[in-house]
């Protein structure tokens, strides 16, 4: 789609006030040909008196700046079509980066959606879009406004529905208090919980990630037609296999928030009662709250502290297997990460991933510590194994790039619209 748009029809706004996987998905509507509008609350255009200013600092000053601020930037996404509102989230990323601001981070994030939410809706009255996608949490108030003027409504789900996760973490904290602190929302208002709840039932369609996201959508009462499975995607470029080091080590990788919603007590125990000799769980992230609860399992792991994310791939490349004994997901993008780079996989089915069990790793039941160790011992003792399910894991993988992503997600959104597919239209802009 060119940069000058003839009004053949309205397109579609995505409008998500962080960006997660957005940028993939705002990109895919613009190579259908359809997109009207993205809408975020903070992104870099290198082009702007931001970007022009910032070019003539020193480095390395400049080169640790834009790194952080490239990632809120989407290479070929059209910035013409990009529209922000800065404010809150610049302040969100404030409250959840900064120590002392960090007990403040779940009122400034539910402030910042419920703001969010009715900026989108004030944009979608004035430009009048073909359809909307919005994001859970951040939707409620955008739908209402665009189901007022006849616009269609689609929700990109990306975590297993609220009710869900709130009843997996509240569990969580009874049976191991010591890891509660890292349950950082498991407290909502009710009135969160039912807006929430109320935007999957408010959508024309409702976009997941994964079986696990789906089966959760349906046992809160959306209709199952309603629902879409897409699964997300990987830069197979950036990950790839490597030869593994030659250090006589073998590394348990875990990356992500470690916290307990991810399962990091249940790995660490399986890990400290084999006690095997050569082991290593190498745990990649920030830690959620204040850790006391790794305090038990100090001697059974290594730790590095969160990374930017254009270097994570070098800690794949490290690793013999990948675990991710996740309890609330939607579809965890570390795992086509894992995949990518050539490892095995022992995660959970809450985790949402497209590992097959037995073919490219292990599906093991949350909670269930046996299990886990069963399955990290046949892959310590088995190398054939490891290599075997490495090479159908970099295979997986490369069924699920962004590019085929955004291919699924453009055919789906015009069969929504009832357009044509085999070619690309133009939509109305501005």
């Amino acid at each position: 789609m060119d940069g000058k748009c003839t009004r053949a029809l309205k397109g579609v706004i995505v409008a998500p006030p962080g960006p997660q996987h957005s940028f993939e998905t705002a990109l895919a509507v613009q190579e259908a040909g359809l997109l009207q509008r993205y809408i975020t609350g903070f992104y870099y255009k290198p082009e702007s008196a931001l970007g022009r200013g910032i070019r003539l600092l020193p480095n390395p000053i400049r080169s640790n700046i834009e790194r952080e601020l490239y990632r809120r930037y989407k290479d070929n996404l059209d910035s013409d079509r990009v529209q922000t509102f800065p404010a809150a989230e610049l302040l969100y990323m404030a409250a959840s980066r900064l120590k002392p601001l960090r007990r403040y981070a779940r009122d400034v994030i539910r402030w910042r959606n419920e703001r969010f939410g009715g900026q989108v809706g004030h944009v979608v009255t004035q430009e009048r879009p073909s359809a909307l996608i919005c994001y859970d949490g951040c939707a409620f108030r955008a739908f209402n406004k665009a189901r007022s003027l006849g616009i269609l409504c689609i929700l990109d789900q990306s975590i297993a529905h609220i009710k869900t996760g709130l009843k997996l973490l509240h569990e969580e904290a009874e049976f191991h208090p010591d890891f509660a602190d890292s349950l950082s929302w498991i407290v909502e208002p009710g009135w969160v919980v039912d807006q929430c709840s109320e935007e999957a039932l408010m959508a024309d369609r409702v976009l997941t990630a994964s079986e696990h996201v789906r089966k959760s959508l349906i046992e809160h009462g959306t209709d199952p037609s309603r629902i879409v499975v897409l699964p997300y995607g990987v830069d197979i470029e950036q990950f790839r296999p490597v030869p593994r080091p030659r250090d006589r080590k073998f590394r348990v990788l875990f990356v992500g928030q470690i916290s307990q919603r991810k399962g990091v007590k249940y790995l660490l125990e399986a890990v400290k009662q084999l006690n095997l000799p050569g082991i290593e769980p190498l745990l990649v992230g920030g830690i959620v709250g204040s850790g006391k609860g790794l305090a038990a399992y100090r001697d059974y792991f290594t730790h590095v502290a969160s990374v930017r994310h254009h270097e994570v791939h070098a800690y794949f490349q490290q690793g013999d297997v990948f675990a991710y004994p996740s309890l609330h997901e939607g579809s965890a993008l570390a795992i086509y990460e894992a995949l990518a780079s050539g490892l095995p996989v022992i995660t959970t089915p809450n985790s949402g991933s497209v590992v097959r069990d037995g073919v490219e790793g292990f599906l093991v039941p949350i909670r269930d510590v046996d299990t886990l160790k069963e399955k990290i011992l046949l892959l310590y003792e088995n190398k054939e194994l490891r290599e075997e399910m490495g090479r159908n894991a970099r295979k997986r993988a490369e069924e699920f790039t962004w590019t085929a992503y955004r291919q699924r997600l453009g055919t789906l959104l015009r069969q929504i619209l009832h357009l044509p597919t085999a070619e690309a239209g133009t939509v109305a802009h501005g």
